[in-house]
């Protein structure tokens, strides 16, 4: 066998998301493009929601940085540590992009008691497990999830049930800043040693890192512009990743155009923009299967160019009337208008847009032959992307997994993977909203743009007829109903060539 020189863990940021189900979970994606419903649905036989899992492995890599293999319990002994902790009540008010903002729970002397953090597990071994219960909130236990060995000794993270109170019984009053509340949102690292069969000393894997963010509502949809995406854009702007210099349609440019047109499925104003006419929505690639020949966005030139001279540029955000695709809500939110005094949107990242710009130009690879099967190899860069894509990469106001420090400010190792160097548990998710039920029911379309339908649909269908329904509807209509009734709403998954809701509470 190869010389293995050193281990890495993936993938090296790992989601997962809260649910209500005491027992029932479910391990997120592994393989890009591959995110089918679990067994049973994403809810239990009692309509709790389930957790989604984050599952960690460790590869080996020879002396010139190429995979060994998967490490398991059956070629070495691995230790795992994780650390999983909450510090929204403890740290700065979210203000958009402001980095000057107050102090939420300013009042509070003792900011001890804002931090829930149980501090480090460490497991060995396979089957075992370690629960995160021994942090508090003032006085009240906050449990923010547990880990487990599997069979093979990778490790699994679980985060929390959902749960969000006052123990002072404050009010809910606005969607990112409620002092006196707490949720059970977390995020940390995960460490692991490797001591090889018949191997003198362990070594340190690479490390990794967990976030334990809210349900995604829509798992079956991604996001315009997703985690993925916007951290890929770190990485070339700040670690001089290189990406191929001409686009494939099938693999770089196609997704763009589908996850924008996919849009349609869960809000009521991307459907009225592509069915102006009427009649019922059809999926992107239902429609096309040889594009070469019968889909005009490879082979019409005027037709790219169109759809192209729609984006706003992000090197001139604030450039154009007319161009103002996607239609999002940008980070900057309301601080900035555009020269026709509408609010500014959120722009592609860069790369995205130069591969679109190449695209308009008739400069990319001509490569379609119809949309290509998931592959079901789990390899390290695929674990990297397969977690990180049906997450939020814009806008940040300030987001579902992670903000804007995520992108702009903390530390990379090397592309996806953080640095450890100044970040500690809770580090990640302590700008997001408090609690993340109030920015759930706050963040619906509203004016001319949307949020975050891809994961918080604003509408949705629910059968075959053309008529959409909010996605809210009957059972919240504030920030506190939310709070009690968010595991009763419906997940939108793909049936057939449409998009529906599906194991909504009656």
């Amino acid at each position: 066998m190869t010389a293995i020189a050193s281990f890495k863990i993936h993938p090296a940021i790992g989601i997962a998301r809260l649910g209500n189900s005491p027992d029932g979970y479910f391990i997120g994606p592994e393989i890009p493009g591959a995110n089918a419903p679990p067994s049973g649905g994403y809810k239990d036989s009692q309509m709790k929601v389930k957790r989604q899992a984050a599952r960690f492995r460790i590869f080996a890599y020879d002396a010139d940085g190429k995979v060994v293999k998967e490490i398991t319990a059956a070629d070495a002994e691995i230790e795992w540590t994780v650390q999983l902790a909450n510090k929204k009540a403890g740290w700065k008010k979210f203000a958009g992009l402001k980095t000057d903002a107050g102090l939420r729970n300013a009042s509070e002397k003792n900011r001890s008691q804002l931090i829930i953090d149980p501090g480090e597990r460490t497991l060995g071994g396979i089957n075992s497990s370690a629960h995160f219960d021994t942090g508090s909130f003032y006085a009240e236990t906050v449990p923010l999830g547990e880990m487990r060995t599997d069979k093979d000794g990778r490790m699994i993270v679980l985060g929390g049930f959902g749960h969000s109170a006052s123990p002072h019984n404050k009010k809910l009053t606005e969607f990112a800043n409620n002092d006196g509340w707490h949720d059970d949102v977390s995020d940390g690292p995960v460490k692991a040693s490797v001591k090889l069969k018949g191997a003198a000393k362990s070594l340190n894997a690479s490390p990794a890192w967990v976030i334990c963010a809210p349900p995604d509502f829509a798992p079956s949809l991604t996001n315009v512009i997703n985690l993925h995406d916007a951290l890929l854009q770190a990485a070339i702007d700040r670690l001089g990743e290189k990406i191929p210099d001409i686009p494939s349609f099938t693999r770089d440019i196609y997704p763009i155009l589908s996850r924008a047109n996919n849009m349609k499925w869960v809000s009521m104003m991307m459907w009225k923009m592509h069915h102006a006419q009427g009649g019922k929505p059809k999926s992107l690639e239902s429609k096309h299967k040889d594009m070469e020949e019968s889909m005009p966005l490879v082979s019409n030139d005027a037709l790219r160019k169109k759809v192209f001279a729609k984006l706003t540029d992000p090197n001139d955000p604030l450039g154009g009337e007319d161009n103002d695709m996607p239609m999002l809500w940008s980070d900057h939110y309301q601080d900035q208008k555009k020269k026709n005094g509408e609010p500014r949107n959120e722009t592609l990242c860069k790369w995205q847009y130069d591969y679109l710009q190449k695209w308009a130009a008739g400069n990319f690879i001509k490569d379609w032959s119809g949309l290509p099967a998931p592959s079901g190899i789990i390899h390290p860069q695929g674990l990297d992307k397969a977690a990180l894509e049906n997450c939020i990469g814009g806008p940040f106001f300030p987001g579902i997994e992670a903000s804007w420090l995520l992108r702009d400010h903390f530390g990379f190792m090397e592309p996806f993977r953080l640095s450890h160097a100044i970040l500690a548990a809770g580090d990640v998710t302590k700008q997001m909203a408090l609690p993340w039920q109030a920015d759930f029911y706050d963040c619906q379309q509203e004016d001319a743009l949307a949020w975050w339908p891809a994961q918080r649909p604003d509408d949705i269908f629910t059968d075959d007829s053309p008529e959409m329904h909010k996605w809210t509807r009957w059972h919240v209509t504030d920030f506190q109903s939310m709070v009690e009734k968010w595991h009763h709403l419906g997940f939108v998954i793909k049936k057939g060539e449409r998009y529906l809701e599906s194991e909504r509470n009656p």
